[in-house]
């Protein structure tokens, strides 16, 4: 006997609009930051000295645990999700710190606001679905062009 799907969505479309909603969050942390990087701008050596491009090396990847986290825990309470990013905020900032050899207050808690803005940026791709292809490919090789 066949099963029939209800519904069920495809296991490479869901996986598809999570890597979308993930390179959307980044393009939007990236963008901002890297208006942030245009007001207060940064002379910093070494590797990735721009703050913009340390939200693909470090945040990107520092959220993807936090999502496994989150799904792990089962909670869908947004105190537990920003706790959880916090600290794994925390992480890349220290992660940061050790690749660049900057001391770990310099890179932790910066690292920490950088992943809840990642967060908030993955809350409004939810609200706003049109605007996850501008700001996942887009908007961010604009802002390349311009850093």
């Amino acid at each position: 006997m066949k099963p029939v799907p209800k519904n069920v969505p495809s296991v490479r479309l869901t996986a598809g609009m999570y890597a979308l909603s993930k390179l959307s969050a980044a393009g939007l942390t990236f963008t901002l930051l890297g208006l942030l990087s245009f007001m207060f701008p940064h002379t910093g050596t070494g590797w990735l000295s721009a703050p913009a491009y340390n939200v693909y090396a470090y945040a990107l990847t520092a959220s993807l645990p936090a999502d496994g986290l989150l799904k792990l825990a089962g909670t869908r309470s947004k105190v537990a999700a920003l706790i959880i990013y916090a600290l794994a905020g925390f992480g890349a900032g220290l992660w940061l710190a050790h690749d660049q050899g900057s001391a770990w207050e310099w890179s932790a808690f910066p690292g920490i606001a950088a992943l809840l803005l990642f967060r908030l940026s993955e809350l409004a791709g939810e609200r706003i679905p049109a605007l996850l292809p501008v700001f996942a490919l887009f908007v961010p090789l604009l802002c390349l062009q311009l850093l």
